[in-house]
Formats: C-alpha cells, sequence, structure tokens
C-alpha cells in the first residue's frame, strides 16, 4: 500500500518538473478580429537537438535551448522548442502537432492539419506589446499601459527651432 502512495509522488514530482516554465520576457500579438495571443520565452538547462534538411536533402544539426509557451485566444497552450529556420524564428512541440513562427514584427500559429500532411494556421497576428520581463514586474493589461513610448510624444516630435 505504501509503496503505491510512493509512486503516485514520485509520479506527480515528475510531472511538476516536466511542467515547469520560467518565463524570461513575454510578447502579446494581436489578429485583425482583436483576438491575443501571448507567448512567454524562456530557456531550458540541456539544449535541445533537431535536425534541419536543406531542399538538396543534406541534413544539418541544430541546438537550442530556447523554448516558448504560447497560449491561444480560446486557451488552448503548448511549449515549443526552437528548430532552424532560414527565414525567422521557428518553434514546435514535442510532438510535432503545433508550430510557432515568428518573422519581424509578425507571428504565426499552426496546428498540424487532421490528415497529417502540412500545417493549417491557426492564428496570425502582429505583435501589439513591448517586450517585458515578468520575474521583475507583475503583469500588466494592454489598457493600462501608455501608447506611447517614453521620448516619443507630441514634444518630441515636430519642427525644431534653431537659435
Amino acid at each position: 500500500m505504501q509503496i503505491k502512495y510512493i509512486f503516485a509522488g514520485l509520479a506527480l514530482a515528475l510531472l511538476a518538473g516536466c511542467a515547469s516554465f520560467e518565463p524570461t520576457r513575454s510578447q502579446k500579438f494581436v489578429d485583425e478580429s482583436g483576438q491575443f495571443v501571448h507567448v512567454d520565452y524562456g530557456t531550458e538547462k540541456e539544449p535541445r537537438m533537431s535536425t534541419f534538411v536543406l531542399s538538396n536533402g543534406v541534413k544539418l544539426p541544430f541546438k537550442s535551448k530556447l523554448k516558448v509557451r504560447v497560449t491561444m485566444p480560446d486557451g488552448d497552450d503548448f511549449i515549443a522548442y526552437q528548430r532552424m529556420s532560414t527565414t525567422g524564428n521557428l518553434y514546435m512541440d514535442e510532438k510535432e502537432n503545433w508550430e510557432y513562427f515568428e518573422q519581424g514584427t509578425g507571428c504565426l500559429v499552426a496546428h498540424k492539419a487532421p490528415d497529417g500532411k502540412g500545417f493549417l494556421i491557426r492564428y496570425q497576428g502582429t505583435l501589439c506589446a513591448s517586450v517585458r520581463n515578468p520575474l521583475e514586474e507583475k503583469r500588466q493589461s494592454i489598457r493600462s499601459a501608455p501608447s506611447t513610448p517614453q521620448g516619443f510624444g507630441r514634444e518630441s516630435s515636430g519642427p525644431r527651432t534653431v537659435e
């Protein structure tokens, strides 16, 4: 009987350790309908290996410690790990069902198609909240944040007079 409790405790401890995610920064993206995707960025203790295949079939190993936690507007969320990409930042979950792609100020979230061939876009948005470190400040609503960064308001625009 006690052995059952010991195994249950060990399983719970292992699951809690796997589910931990310490974000180093966060961003919010908004789509044209006003739906938000929240992305937390973090790092792994040990780098993960993946393979990038060139168009000519050459395989290149890729190692990275970077990961993201993506929370969709409908509440779905997943953790994905960085993969090599030639056009932006690509992250995929462990089972390769979810894909998060970031290029410039835009992001794209895709889910594996039901037939298993390719991905279907579930979200496409543009960066709307500045990068912040959630370890140093509490999360705040977009509405409560100033809309203009300090130093970029009306007082700093317009013609300058030289004396």
